[in-house]
């Protein structure tokens, strides 16, 4: 896999996972009564930020390969978690048949 690639690949999935974490504050946090409006706010712009970082990465590796800008955009933006996971799973997958 090209270095360019597995950077932009690693980066998506670092944010991805930071959205997570975001996300997972945000539910912990509304489940204890009433949560500190501090913690509401600093998991929701953390969700805000990450989830737009992961965008962004994944449409440089939309980019970087050479595939379709706007059926990818919609599919990553709108479809989130899937269009993600469709769109590694093909970059993976050529990856690996680029290699064998």
């Amino acid at each position: 896999m090209k270095a360019h690639i597995k950077s932009g690949i690693e980066y998506a999935l670092i944010t991805l996972v930071i959205a997570g974490f975001c996300l997972w504050q945000l539910i912990s946090s509304t489940q204890d009564g009433e949560p500190p409006a501090g913690l509401l706010a600093i998991s929701g712009l953390g969700l805000i930020v990450a989830g737009a970082m992961h965008c962004v990465f994944m449409m440089q590796l939309v980019r970087r390969t050479g595939r379709a800008f706007w059926p990818w955009f919609i599919a990553v933006v709108i479809f989130m978690p899937i269009g993600t996971a469709v769109l590694l799973a093909l970059l993976l997958s050529e990856a690996d048949a680029a290699e064998s």
